[in-house]
Order: structure tokens, then sequence, then C-alpha cells
């Protein structure tokens, strides 16, 4: 009775039974008495039973009546069991048990002989096996049916989908536990029966149903057959693209830096002249769009990212999530290729000016208020090692204290972040996400805070490179990368200069 199509307005197609004009349920009440099909009977009279016309009462077992005949004209089936279930449905919508108890006893009886007939058809099976345990006491033979389900059907979502009823049904608790343990073999024997990513899907299905046991033994077995896995074994493919740029173009690109006039100077340029790596945050979110009306197919398939040792990271749950791993994804494609004309660039100061002593960046970078003479010094660090040849120490090196630099600024506006400790967690600050959020409602430039989160710490794409660096899933840190997050480093260093009573600014 529900209708097809609901619009923005309000509007539906075709309208909502209590807003069909008088006429026409008159209408409805003539063709009653005068329709001999009883699918057409069961729908008039369930129109009328919904429209609350005349005795309607009498009208909803009629339609039930009407259903389970019109059921009996077809085979065991998926319509059969759809219009089973209707009638059911509106016999316990007004109390008429002896009708209702015909049409379970009839989802019964069809149900067992689906089981022990020759094909398999679990999508009919489990149509029936949904109206009878919608009952508030189904009947007693409903759990042996669901274990000759299991036999019979060896799919895994089957018998995922058949052991969960399982479940739901079991009251004891042993009982519940043996049955969350036989959910978790199913997929681990679907993983050993399945090859490369498939295999992984599997063994993350077992995990995620150990989760749900909150059994911890259980849980620890499953994610060790999950984490057993390596890149290698996952069968991906690799796609790579180039693109080309003009000798002159890049020199057009790489002549501030020459320009500047010294290394200091250049430094600032890196971030004033060249922007975020990621790009403008309307312009990414505009592309995103146009992408989405040109490639709609695309948007229809759920992408699951993998993190740097080939274990699941992020699927998105919702709409907003999807929208968020999108952006992320423009954001991603612009920096690779750009990342290498930073790395130009920053490499240009250097050959220009020369590689500064450390003492000399250590002064530099402790002009900042919040920039005290340790930070100063690793920040000059780092920079060395990348115009001395070692890029890989030198992204090491910054990426702790890019953070470093933005809890100081938070600090700086007195927000209190800080969280003691709570039974076995310790005292700590939030994470980087949550402190960059803190930054843009103070005024961060919002294409800079973006970039900062999808090379630093965005779960939903980019490089989320600080989490995969500290646990050591990079296994070489190129050129390139190195200098995006020294752009940053210097970015977030340059607000560091802000003084305290014009923070809020």
């Amino acid at each position: 009775m529900e209708p097809r199509f609901r619009g923005a307005s309000g509007e539906t197609d075709p309208p909502k039974v209590a807003a069909v004009a008088e006429e026409v349920v008159e209408v409805w009440h003539a063709l009653a008495s005068k329709v001999t099909s009883p699918w057409g009977l069961a729908r008039l009279q369930h129109l009328l039973f919904e429209r609350r016309f005349g005795r309607a009462h009498e009208y909803a077992i009629a339609a039930a009546k009407s259903y389970l005949a019109a059921a009996m004209n077809w085979e065991i089936g998926l319509d059969r069991a759809g219009l089973l279930g209707i009638a059911l449905r509106v016999a316990r919508s007004v109390n008429s048990r002896d009708q209702a108890d015909l049409i379970v006893s009839q989802l019964m009886s069809d149900a067992r002989q689906e089981l022990s007939g020759d094909g398999r058809r679990p999508g009919v099976f489990m149509r029936l096996m949904e109206s009878i345990l919608a009952e508030r006491n189904p009947p007693s033979g409903v759990d042996d049916l669901l274990k000759d389900a299991f036999t019979k059907y060896a799919d895994p979502f089957i018998r995922d989908n058949v052991l969960r009823l399982q479940i739901a049904r079991a009251s004891d608790a042993e009982a519940k536990n043996q049955l969350w343990g036989k959910l978790v073999e199913v997929w681990n024997e679907a993983a050993k029966d399945s090859q490369g990513i498939v295999r992984a899907a599997h063994l993350k299905k077992a995990l995620e149903c150990a989760e749900g046991s909150q059994d911890r033994e259980l849980v620890e077995r499953a994610a060790a057959n999950l984490q057993g896995l390596r890149k290698d074994d996952l069968g991906l493919a690799t796609f790579t693209a180039s693109t080309s740029i003009d000798d002159a173009e890049i020199e057009r690109l790489l002549a501030p830096m020459g320009e500047a006039g010294n290394w200091q100077q250049a430094l600032i340029d890196l971030y004033q002249i060249y922007g975020p790596a990621t790009g403008g945050l309307t312009q990414n979110k505009a592309r995103v769009e146009q992408h989405a009306r040109e490639f709609v197919l695309s948007g229809l398939f759920s992408k699951e990212l993998l993190g740097g040792d080939g274990l699941p990271r992020y699927r998105a749950q919702s709409d907003e999530d999807r929208d968020a791993m999108a952006l992320a994804e423009q954001e991603s494609y612009n920096i690779q290729i750009f990342a290498p004309i930073l790395a130009m660039a920053l490499s240009r100061i250097a050959d220009t000016y020369g590689i500064p002593s450390e003492s000399e960046l250590a002064e530099f970078f402790a002009q900042a208020p919040l920039t005290d003479e340790d930070l100063a010094h690793a920040l000059a660090r780092a920079f060395i090692r990348y115009w001395t040849g070692d890029a890989e120490g030198a992204a090491f090196t910054i990426i702790p204290r890019i953070e470093t630099i933005v809890r100081n600024l938070v600090i700086a506006m007195d927000r209190g972040v800080y969280r003691i400790q709570r039974d076995q967690k310790p005292g700590q600050y939030p994470g980087l996400g949550y402190l960059l959020d803190i930054l843009k409602v103070h005024g961060m430039d919002e294409s800079w805070h973006r970039c900062v989160l999808t090379v630093c710490a965005n779960p939903a794409g980019g490089w989320n490179i600080r989490n995969e660096v500290a646990h050591g899933f990079i296994p070489n840190i190129g050129i390139p990368p190195a200098a995006v997050v020294l752009q940053l480093a210097v970015y977030l260093w340059s607000l560091n200069a802000i003084q305290d009573d014009a923070a809020d600014d």
C-alpha cells in the first residue's frame, strides 16, 4: 500500500491511500462486489481496509483470505512467499488468529517443501522464513528448518543469514557462543576456498562476526588469520599513467625560488606562492561534482581503502562518507601531479643560495613566538637532511613536528583539549585531525586545512602518512612526498607567528 515514489515536496505516486478522493473509494467498493480474481479482490479489499471504509475489520479478514487464495494459484516461489507474507500481516493487524494460524501453517509447509526439493533456491526459503520469524511466537518447527537450511545451502552468505537467525532465537548464552563460533568458521572456510582480494574479504567478514560475538578469544583468532595476509596475497593490479611538462613551463614554475633574494624568503614563498599541494578546496569540490555527473556508474560501486600493509582501513558507511572519500581521492590526484614540482622547488633553494647551517635555520624558525629552541633545531635538521640527500630521514623526522606545531597553536588559543587518564587509557592530547578542526574553526584557510588533513591524517583517503609512517607500513618515502610534508611544516610554522590577541582571527 506504500507509494512507489516520494517527491521532495511530498507528492507521491500513486497517492497515499488516505489522500484518495471519496469517489475513487466508492469505485473500489463497487468493484469489490464484481471482481472474481483472488489477486484483484485481495488488493481491493486491502485498499478498503487501509482507507478504513465501512466495516474495515471485515475487509481485512477478507483481504487475508484472498491473498492466501491468490498465493495458492502460484507454485512455491518468491511471488507466492510474498503474497503469504502480506496475508499474514493483514490478518495479524486485526488479530484474526484463525486466519493467521492457517497462513503460518502454509508458510511452514512451503518452507519444508522447498528444503526437501532438488533445487537450491535460498531466496525463496529465506523469504518464507522472514514472514514466519516476524511472528511473536513462531512455531516450534522453525529451529529444525533453520538447521536443515544450514546443511542444504553451502553458500557462506546464505549460511551467514541462517546462523544470524539462529543466534537471534537462541536464549542460552552458551548456545549463542557456539553459534557465533560456527559463523566465524563459515567465513574462515570460505576464505580457504578463495584467492586474492576475495579471500581477504572473507577473513575480514570472519573478524567482523567475531567482534559481534564479543568473545575475546574468538576475536584474537580471527584477527590473527586476517593479519596473516600479505599484500602479495591480494592479487591486486597496479595501474600507472604519466604526464609531461615542458621544460620552459617547469622553469617558469621554479623561477620564484631563484628570484626570492635569499633562502629565508624562498622558504616562505614555498607555501605562499605555490599554495597547498592538494589544490583549492572550491575547485576540488567542483571537480568531484563534475566527475559524479560524468561517471555515474563509478559512483555506484562501494570502495574500501587498504593500508600500507594491505589490510582494510576504511569503508564508507554513508553518503557523507562517500563524498569525503571522493574529495580525498581528487586531492590525492593533485598531490601526485604537484609533489614533484615542490621537490624541485625545494631543491632549487639549496642550489641557488646554498644549504644554510643548522644554527642559521634554527635562528630563522625561532622567530615564531610559539617555536622554542628545541623545535627550531628539529625543523632545521629535517630541512638539512632533505638538502643533503636524505629525503626519507627528513620526512620521518618532520612528520611528528607537524603535530607539535599544530598542538602548540591550539594550546596558545587556550583551548582545553588535554584528556586525563580514563581507566586503562593514559592521559593524552586528542588526535591530529581533531586539533586541525579546532584551527579551522579559528580561521585556518580551508584549503590548507584539507591539505594537512589529507596528507597526514585523513582516514577517508589521501596519504594518511602520519599513521602509516608511525606504524611502519611505508617501506620507503621518496623525495616528492618528503617535499610535501616539509612545505606543510613551513606553512604551519608561519601560523605560529600569530600573536595571542589575534589568534581568533
